[in-house]
């Protein structure tokens, strides 16, 4: 057997499973999972809750709530800047993800296109291996036969004359044209005949072995021809099956390698996944206190303002209580007063 033919046996270096591509990445699992890693479970704020998470600033002055309010919308800014850059690393890694998810496919299905080619000249091989084979053992057999013949004939030996039939026959023209014989006449004409007889047998025996020699010789050579049809068949059948194998376990190499590639995309998506989420949350968070803070500072600097006017108004009564006092004791003196201070008397209620 030649080492082509070997090689048509040869174990397969890929599994079923990895020239199918069943433990290739489904991409619905892998949106699932980036779904279950993005997602944050949404909770709802009760009235108690809301009173707990105002409580949290109510110790600290309305300039460290500015300030804390201030650093929120930084953190928030900058979170957001990380959230857009994430969003789009995690967008093109999907996509590469994809592509080599799609590349796997690809591939696999090149290994099993390959595959059945090769398993499909294996079998045509052995099929002809077979037919090879069995006309070896003919022409064994066959072999064996002319040895056996090449005995017989060997044993029979070639007649020196072979012009046997002709001198029976001539005997037997003699027999027939002379009417009386004597004796001894007719005892050495049986025994001419008696011996010619013999050495036609032999003859007759000499050529049905040479007929069936040579007739065995055709065939012997007639099942070589074929046998050496089936090897070269053979041969260049394995050679064939031989180039479709190594294209399968390349292909199948190669898929092996985008797999892994793919897997590796896909974890970086997770990890990505797993830090959106968390950059959501702390979003939601400082959305949360951003509106807890933004809605106390306005309550704090409406009652400032408001408690400045009233603290302004106060200064501003105090003023003009002092300037009428001035302007009524000018008008008891009996001085001429301007329009004005007869306004400020009047709204003071002294005239």
């Amino acid at each position: 057997m030649s080492s082509n033919e070997e090689n048509i046996n040869i174990k397969e270096e890929e599994s079923e499973s990895e020239l199918t591509g069943e433990n290739k990445a489904n991409p619905e699992q892998e949106q699932k999972q980036e779904l279950i890693q993005e997602q944050a479970t949404p909770k709802t704020d009760t009235e108690e809750q809301k009173e707990k998470e105002e409580s949290r600033f109510a110790e600290l002055s309305l300039e460290e709530k500015k300030e804390k309010l201030s650093y929120l919308r930084q953190r928030r800014s900058m979170l957001s800047n990380e959230l857009h850059r994430l969003l789009e690393e995690r967008s093109e890694k999907r996509k590469l993800r994809d592509e080599k998810n799609e590349l796997v496919k690809k591939l696999f299905q090149e290994a099993r296109s390959e595959k059945e080619k090769r398993d499909k000249i294996n079998e045509e091989v052995q099929v002809r291996k077979q037919m090879r084979d069995i006309l070896k053992e003919e022409a064994e057999k066959i072999k064996n036969r002319l040895l056996e013949l090449s005995s017989k004939i060997k044993d029979v030996g070639a007649p020196r004359d072979r012009r046997v039939g002709e001198k029976i026959r001539a005997i037997e023209r003699k027999l027939e044209t002379t009417p009386f014989l004597d004796k001894d006449q007719e005892r050495e004409t049986l025994k001419q005949l008696e011996a010619l007889s013999g050495a036609l047998e032999k003859l007759e025996i000499f050529r049905e072995l040479k007929s069936e020699i040579k007739e065995m010789q055709n065939k012997l050579r007639q099942m070589q021809m074929e046998i050496k049809t089936y090897h070269t068949s053979v041969t260049t059948l394995a050679n064939q099956s031989q180039v479709h194998q190594k294209r399968m376990v390349e292909a199948t190499k190669e898929a092996k390698i985008a797999k892994e590639e793919a897997d590796s995309l896909h974890a970086e998506v997770l990890t990505i996944s797993s830090k959106i989420k968390e950059i959501k949350k702390e979003l939601d968070s400082i959305t949360k206190d951003m509106k807890i803070l933004s809605k106390t500072v306005g309550i704090e600097l409406k009652a400032r303002r408001k408690e400045r006017k009233i603290r302004a108004k106060q200064i501003r009564d105090e003023i003009l209580d002092s300037r009428a006092e001035a302007i009524l004791t000018k008008y008891k003196n009996g001085e001429s007063l301007s329009l004005e201070e007869f306004r400020v008397l009047m709204e003071r209620g002294l005239i």
